[in-house]
């Protein structure tokens, strides 16, 4: 049988994770899941939120929902999709991109301290096993059953 305690120690690293974040990263209104947005779309200008959900591997209607926030603060900016009129592209604004240099600092301090004293071979072999526990959970939620 397997341990069960993968997902306390999950909860626990984005718990700390996410408070770290949001002490480091000075943007009021907005939460560390839309500081993550925000540093994605200020790092890639134009895109839009369907991609922006393939690549968080996050359902569209928490990207609507976290864009629509971002939107409110004045953080970022939609503009429509010049080739499809029903898409709207993502920019960030002058106070989004205040924000970049300190979620970017924060982020790597948060990688370096989380893989430190990892060779090179754990630091892959974790990212693979991630990537692998990350797609996992997506396929859970998207089968949604109701009763297990």
């Amino acid at each position: 049988m397997k341990d069960k305690n993968i997902g306390r120690l999950l909860s626990i690293i984005h718990r700390n994770l996410s408070a770290f974040m949001d002490h480091s990263t000075p943007a009021e209104g907005i939460g560390h899941g839309q500081k993550r947005l925000l540093i994605e779309i200020a790092l890639n200008p134009g895109r839009t939120q369907e991609e922006l959900s393939e690549l968080l591997l996050k359902d569209k209607t928490t990207i609507a929902r976290a864009i629509k926030g971002l939107e409110k603060h004045g953080y970022v900016r939609r503009e429509r999709n010049p080739r499809d009129k029903r898409e709207f592209l993502l920019f960030p604004t002058e106070k989004g991109l205040a924000v970049l240099p300190f979620a970017l600092k924060a982020r790597d301090k948060a990688l370096m301290e989380l893989t430190k004293d990892f060779t090179d071979e754990e630091y892959h072999l974790l990212e693979k096993f991630l990537r692998r526990v990350a797609e996992n959970a997506v396929n859970l939620r998207k089968s949604s059953a109701p009763h297990l």
